[in-house]
């Protein structure tokens, strides 16, 4: 009989025991995430945004990088919020990552449209009629409408190279602090287009004492992901576009984010253009 009690009573010990580790067992990075994502998807649908906000938020203390719909959760999330700019910084984020194949591309193309237009209707009247940070790059229509009303010409091409220029001629990289106008300094870049429907890239790199050197790349832009990336270095007070077939430095330019954000614009519409 004492046997039997022991035997039910080491039982029962070995049940509790296996249930304590069942409760303190914890999923792998990836699978939270999921978990996570389940949670905000359900939690948007049912307008739950706070309960949604938390699992996106604990979802950025995972320490990897989130699956793409992630972004689209967070600018629905944050839209609902009432921050705009994080919004929009979710949803492009979104859009350039997914690309044309994503579940919600359409969506949040319109939400992305939805947030200029609100943000427009409250810039003061006498800000700029064209201000280059606020447009989208998947309108790619009305981002060459505006281009072309801006330069003049009925060309889309000639639009964004003129653009592009611009910018490049704007925001010239030099090692030093101070750029002097009147000199030629820093590595100079200047785009244009060949019969081959080949973008070309020529640098004039003044950096090195002497003569100035002079490089010339092309970049045939069939089967090429148009939409082009960016990075900054700070410390070095330099901005770059990423090479879109090699993922090397490509583009160099001071450090102007702005200026920058609106170069890798111009060059994803440029490349979209040679594809047509």
């Amino acid at each position: 009989m004492k046997q039997w009690i022991f035997a039910v009573l080491l039982a029962e010990i070995l049940v509790l025991g296996t249930a304590g580790q069942a409760v303190s067992a914890t999923l792998a990075p990836e699978h939270e995430m999921q978990r996570l994502l389940l949670v905000a998807d359900e939690s948007i649908k049912s307008m739950d945004y706070g309960k949604a906000k938390s699992a996106l938020d604990r979802i950025g203390e995972l320490a990897i990088d989130p699956e793409v719909k992630y972004f689209y959760f967070k600018g629905l999330v944050d839209a609902n919020s009432g921050e705009r700019e994080a919004a929009r910084d979710a949803l492009v984020e979104y859009v350039n990552r997914a690309g044309s194949e994503g579940e919600y591309y359409e969506k949040a193309l319109r939400m992305i449209t939805e947030l200029d237009t609100e943000r427009a209707e409250s810039t003061p009247a006498n800000k700029p009629e064209i201000d280059w940070s606020q447009v989208v790059t998947s309108e790619n229509d009305q981002y060459l409408a505006e281009l072309k009303k801006l330069y003049l010409t009925n060309s889309d091409e000639k639009a964004v190279l003129e653009h592009i220029n611009s910018i490049l001629k704007e925001n010239v990289y030099v090692s030093g602090r101070i750029r002097h106008l009147d000199k030629n300094e820093g590595r100079v870049f200047r785009i244009s287009t060949n019969s081959k429907d080949e973008l070309v890239v020529q640098e004039t790199d003044y950096t090195k004492s002497g003569n100035a050197s002079h490089t010339l790349s092309r970049l045939p832009v069939f089967g090429v992901d148009p939409y082009v990336q960016s990075d900054c270095n700070f410390e070095r007070r330099e901005c770059w576009l990423w090479h879109p077939v090699d993922k090397d430095k490509w583009i160099v330019i001071a450090d102007n984010q702005e200026a920058l954000g609106e170069l890798s614009r111009a060059m994803t519409a440029l490349i979209r253009l040679l594809q047509k």
